[in-house]
């Protein structure tokens, strides 16, 4: 179903919200990758099978990584109803 014109500026401004909040997620997974020395794909693996501990830390690290994704999600589907 194609998306009415009135609704593309809307659309575009909450795919740059998704940039926004993606970026900010990214950085504050970056403080966690430097402190452990490790990507945040391997902690992911690691935490998903139970072999990295269960720190405070941890928990956060895991709820950022989880909400980049779910970011890109929506802004993807943004993507969609936009084309």
């Amino acid at each position: 179903m194609p998306v009415k014109r009135q609704l593309l500026p809307v659309i575009g401004r909450e795919s740059r919200i998704c940039e926004l909040a993606i970026r900010h997620l990214e950085n504050k997974l970056g403080m966690f990758e430097k402190k452990y020395r490790l990507s945040s794909a391997e902690f992911y693996e690691r935490f998903q099978k139970g072999k990295i501990g269960d720190d405070q830390d941890f928990f956060e690290w895991k709820a950022l990584f989880e909400g980049i994704r779910e970011w890109q999600e929506t802004k993807e589907e943004l993507m969609r109803l936009a084309s």
